[in-house]
């Protein structure tokens, strides 16, 4: 019996599940970030950033491996045969006093936030709480706001998420860009619970810094992020108290 004959075309197919998937926009843009954050805390060049922490002290590269050059310019990350993780990069780099804070850009939970289906009224405050007990800053009891100027019943009242003075505490709480980012996104989540007003417009205002963000950073590439954050948002269903009549 002759061998079932497999396509140029299927083969192809094949090598590239057994080679791993290609990287989404997303994944590459959130190592590109990170690498860019810490670039940013320093004046040392990519080589001198791979001799700080993938270097041997008794040693200096020949041909360095140039890591962070490539992390940050292809969103490539340190494979398996590397003399380190990346998650042990990320780490490393965020313990040492001149890079603390970096590790934010990676583990942000912008990234997950992403990866959502759905997501309640509920786990959008408890995101929001998160974000004030992480920066330490204590949040004020929930104001009442009348639901009338949300477009809903009269009758019954909703909470707002943030009072604009507890938020002016945590902007003073050196609080980074991207997790800026995070919570206007949850903050557009909060507003398709409350209003019935066109999402399209309520969208955009909330997610103007998310594309200034990707844009200022990744330029071209960034723009192309932003379309697939911009789709993967739209897509999280969003699970209200009660539909708006």
């Amino acid at each position: 019996m002759n061998p079932i004959q497999t396509s140029p075309v299927e083969e192809l197919k094949q090598k590239k599940l057994r080679g791993g998937q290609k990287k989404a926009p997303l994944e590459k843009a959130r190592v590109r970030l990170w690498a860019l954050e810490v670039k940013s805390c320093t004046k040392l060049s990519y080589k001198a950033l791979d001799e700080m922490f993938l270097g041997d002290p008794e040693e200096t590269f020949d041909e360095p491996p140039k890591v962070f050059e490539k992390i940050s310019r292809n969103g490539v990350s340190p494979g398996s045969k590397g003399r380190i993780s990346l998650a042990e990069l990320i780490k490393g780099v965020n313990d040492h006093p001149d890079f603390e804070g970096t590790a934010i850009v990676f583990n942000s939970k912008l990234w997950e936030l992403f990866e959502l289906k759905t997501i309640s009224e509920q786990e959008i405050f408890s995101r929001i709480d998160d974000v004030f007990r992480e920066h330490g800053v204590e949040r004020y009891p929930l104001p009442k706001i009348e639901s009338w100027r949300y477009g809903r019943n009269p009758d019954v009242d909703v909470q707002h998420p943030v009072n604009p003075m507890e938020m002016l505490r945590l902007q003073a709480a050196d609080l980074n860009e991207i997790t800026r980012v995070y919570l206007m996104i949850l903050y557009y989540f909060f507003a398709k619970t409350t209003i019935s007003a066109r999402f399209e417009r309520v969208l955009k205002i909330h997610t103007d810094s998310l594309k200034d963000y990707l844009e200022e950073r990744l330029g071209d590439f960034g723009q192309e992020c932003f379309l697939e954050a911009l789709k993967r948002v739209q897509n999280i269903q969003v699970i209200r108290v009660f539909e708006p009549s």
